[in-house]
């Protein structure tokens, strides 16, 4: 990947010192620490939480499609209970590790909030177009 390349080409600006047709908008200032807080897990928490509403949604499909085989294609096999307690308590590990990981606080989390907050805050507009 190249670097940034300097250009002695001619730019025209306005009269009030705006770029026309570029996009202008405030940048946010991410820290080396900020990035580490977006990129490392710090948590196995949210690894837990998608990897069992995963595996619950891949179950919870094989046992429909045992029931739909079973009611509406004359199949042999049935739904066992067993096949219903797994799933029962799937779904409850999932819901609580999915519930668990939205409550709780994380730096991630907040420093994310905060990007969208200043993004939202800070919407670029585009130059010369009767918005600056």
């Amino acid at each position: 990947m190249e670097g940034t390349k300097q250009s002695s080409k001619t730019i025209r600006i306005s009269s009030d010192g705006l770029y026309r047709g570029a996009t202008v908008h405030t940048p946010f200032p991410l820290e080396n620490s900020d990035f580490l807080k977006l990129t490392k897990v710090n948590s196995l928490l949210p690894i837990w939480a998608h990897t069992f509403f995963t595996g619950t949604s891949v179950f919870s499909i094989t046992v429909l499609a045992k029931w739909i085989n079973h009611k509406y294609l004359d199949g042999i096999e049935t739904v066992s209970s067993t096949e219903i307690i797994t799933l029962t308590i799937l779904v409850a590990l999932a819901l609580a590790f999915e519930g668990l990981y939205l409550m709780l606080p994380s730096e991630k989390k907040v420093k994310i909030s905060k990007i969208a907050k200043h993004f939202k805050e800070n919407t670029p507009k585009a130059a010369g177009f009767g918005n600056e």
